[in-house]
């Protein structure tokens, strides 16, 4: 389906929580309709969306603002991206029925993000990935923040890239929210990504400290994921 949704300038994030009681049977057509309807249908009824990819939470959080499910989408630009949001409501496309888990399914997370820097690998398929949302130090200035994005992507990003066995490391920034749990989807999302889906050993390497801005952020999520399809 084209290039891969995080290796463009902007990606769709949609997120849901399909519901704990459903019944297996419901959880596989669920699968079945997105893996093999619902990806590709978004991406061909919506100019300038290039892929989609579908992820699985791998280490389940007790957290109604986490989705268990992860749908990407890569946008190719700033124009497909406007577009899109300009769609909302009743100009939205007009998708293909789903089950009823489709339907009874929490959509927690819908927004995009443009990206805002990236080290390791131009492009790769990944087989699980790792997102980091946070902000900066809430008290931050400006000229804290500017600190905070150069130690975050020229700093951060590498030592975890190669300290932990990832492929690429982005940052992204919060284009557009359109659905988050109060009090809100965070400012900045950091996303590793590796070919492997295999967990690798835990241990965290020494990692270089940064700025007041950095050392008093405030993580909103951090979450696994596992591809899907």
């Amino acid at each position: 389906m084209g290039r891969q949704p995080l290796s463009c300038p902007f990606f769709l994030a949609v997120g849901l929580r399909p519901r704990p009681d459903e019944p297996e049977a419901e959880l596989r057509a669920l699968a079945d309709f997105y893996d093999t309807v619902h990806l590709a249908e978004v991406v061909r009824l919506n100019e300038g969306f290039v892929s989609g990819a579908r992820y699985e939470l791998t280490e389940p959080l007790d957290d109604d603002a986490v989705p268990s499910w992860l749908a990407v989408y890569g946008i190719e630009n700033a124009d497909a991206a406007r577009a899109f949001v300009a769609r909302q409501g009743e100009r939205r496309p007009v998708y293909t029925t789903g089950p009823p888990a489709f339907y009874r399914a929490a959509v927690v997370w819908r927004m995009i993000w443009e990206s805002a820097g990236s080290t390791g690998a131009g492009e790769l398929t990944p087989g699980k990935m790792a997102m980091i949302g946070m902000n900066p130090a809430a008290d931050a200035t400006e000229t804290e923040i500017a600190e905070f994005d150069d130690f975050y992507t020229g700093t951060h990003l590498p030592e975890i890239v190669s300290g932990l066995g990832y492929d690429r490391g982005t940052r992204f920034l919060l284009w557009h929210e359109f659905t988050h749990p109060a009090p809100g989807s965070p400012r900045y999302n950091a996303v590793y990504e590796a070919e492997d889906p295999e967990p690798r050993p835990p241990g965290v390497p020494p990692l270089s400290p940064g700025p007041r801005a950095w050392e008093e952020r405030q993580v909103r999520w951090r979450v696994k994921y596992r591809r899907a399809v």
